[in-house]
């Protein structure tokens, strides 16, 4: 049996702030398997920052699915918040959305949330340097629009890897993005499987590609800019590492884990179950509530906070997305995998809820 506390805390908000209704105004094709949800304003309004993603909850097979989508819109610059989805063969969420939704469908979303978020200044002058692969664009283009609108003094690299041309993403936007902004914004196009007269680069990004082209964008200067990251797991440590060599510093580098919506076939590694039954008290502070659950060991924490109804906010459940992410305020947890966090994320003491489990008593998480 779960042992169950809630009282309030002063100054909290409510579950239902973190929840609102989005209809659909437009959907645009953007390749042969990518397709852009543009949605309506709603009343209540949306805000949203550079780089943050919205989890979708979808009516699926009787079930409600969560899957979550990063915001490819600025919110200085566009006036409808968007999202893009790459149809995944396997994928039921993003063959759902590629084949059923037309404008005027509506559905339930969580209000945006992410930290691949840049602190975006009109005095800076920075050099930005991204590096994306595939779908891997949306966040980053988010980024790119707000920066060029905000930061008059600042300038874009963007180093981008598709299949072939016919796959890129954006392909005009970023095109007229670079026509409207003449030495700020470049593009730099990377093809895996490059035809006819293709003068760029051709192959799948290595480490010494990415050595010859950050020398190209900075010479001897590569640690003096900005570097945004965005796709397959080895798509980005292939740029860390190399980062790494220049000597950038590592609070220079944000990551935002990319994952498919396949992604429930990447399992996280088991929790181990401990020397026996024993179970764990965490306190977890969420919208002005605190609630106390009896965390069994061979259960995450998430899990044993959605068994007994708490409202946690989650999406993937395998430690990429952050939905369920938390300041652990007390206590020691255990997390099986923590990619999706960044170093600076770690230092401050965040864990994610669905790969951790308590490792002793007097645990408390604040979620958010």
């Amino acid at each position: 049996m779960f042992k169950f506390l809630k009282k309030k805390i002063k100054g909290g908000g409510s579950s239902s702030d973190r929840y609102l209704k989005l209809k659909i105004k437009e959907v645009r094709k953007e390749t042969e398997d990518t397709n852009t949800l543009i949605f309506e304003q709603p009343e209540q309004g949306f805000t949203y920052l550079p780089g943050q993603f919205l989890t979708l909850i979808l009516p699926i097979q009787n079930e409600k699915i969560r899957r979550s989508y990063s915001l490819c819109t600025s919110p200085h610059t566009d006036a409808c918040p968007s999202i893009t989805v790459k149809r995944v063969n396997t994928g039921l969420v993003s063959n759902y959305l590629n084949d059923h939704m037309k404008p005027g469908d509506e559905f339930e979303v969580m209000t945006a949330a992410g930290h691949f978020v840049p602190e975006l200044n009109p005095e800076n002058k920075k050099k930005y340097v991204f590096f994306a692969a595939g779908s891997g664009i949306t966040p980053i283009m988010s980024i790119i629009k707000s920066v060029l609108a905000v930061e008059q003094q600042s300038s874009i690299h963007l180093v981008y890897q598709n299949r072939s041309e016919s796959a890129v993403i954006f392909k005009e936007e970023l095109r007229r993005l670079k026509e409207a902004y003449p030495g700020r914004f470049d593009q730099i196009d990377v093809l895996s499987q490059a035809q006819g007269d293709w003068q760029g680069y051709s192959g799948r990004l290595d480490g010494a590609m990415t050595s010859d082209i950050l020398m190209d964008i900075a010479g001897n200067k590569v640690n003096g800019s900005e570097y945004y990251l965005c796709g397959p797991a080895a798509f980005m440590q292939t740029v860390y590492d190399v980062l790494m060599d220049f000597d950038v510093p590592a609070r220079q580098v944000h990551k935002e884990s990319f994952f498919a919506d396949n992604a429930a076939a990447r399992k996280e590694t088991p929790l181990e179950a401990g020397t026996g039954d024993e179970a764990h008290l965490v306190h977890i502070i969420l919208d002005g509530e605190e609630f106390e659950v009896n965390v069994p060991a061979n259960k995450s924490i998430l899990e044993a906070a959605l068994d007994q109804h708490i409202d946690m906010p989650f999406s993937c459940q395998s430690g990429l997305c952050t939905a369920c992410r938390g300041k652990l305020l007390e206590g020691d947890v255990e997390m099986s995998d923590d990619d999706g966090l960044s170093q600076e994320e770690l230092r401050q003491g965040y864990i994610l809820n669905c790969v951790s489990k308590p490792t002793g008593p007097g645990v408390k998480i604040e979620i958010g």
